[in-house]
């Protein structure tokens, strides 16, 4: 078991999914502020985006002190893979990672997507796809963090 980790989504999540360039990642600085507060959990990206973007890549979006604690990437399963649970692809990348990386330790996701977690998945922090991760998502996830302590 390890530090808790948090699995992150980009688009409908750091972002409004449909956004203009200019509102790329408005919402980072939110979830930064959350992140702040609990040092010791790590950020893996579970967004689309580590399909065409390096790690190195993806860690410039964050600030200095934040970026150094992304840590890593989901791997990329499709559905036809996952089958038959192909709607929970998310969740079972996340899993993987988990049993791969860091077994038995806490985890919370941050998606827009509930397709692609089980029904009721306890360890999903839901966000509005058209607004992305929003203040009262931020005392949300502030207070799981707290829990996974």
């Amino acid at each position: 078991m390890g530090p808790p980790v948090l699995f992150l989504d980009f688009d409908g999540v750091t972002h409004p999914e449909l956004r203009s360039t200019a509102e790329l990642f408005k919402c980072l600085p939110k979830i930064e502020e959350v992140l702040r507060h609990h040092q010791d959990v790590d950020v893996v990206i579970s967004s689309s985006w580590r399909v065409h973007h390096p790690l190195e890549e993806l860690r410039g979006h964050f600030s200095p002190e934040i970026a150094r604690r992304v840590i890593d990437c989901t791997p990329v399963y499709t559905q036809h893979k996952c089958k038959p649970a192909a709607k929970m692809v998310r969740q079972i990348e996340c899993l993987n990672w988990l049993d791969l990386h860091r077994p038995g330790s806490p985890w919370v996701a941050l998606d827009d997507v509930p397709w692609q977690f089980e029904v009721g998945c306890a360890n999903l922090l839901l966000t509005n796809h058209r607004t992305g991760f929003s203040s009262a998502d931020a005392v949300y996830l502030q207070s799981v963090l707290e829990r996974l302590k």
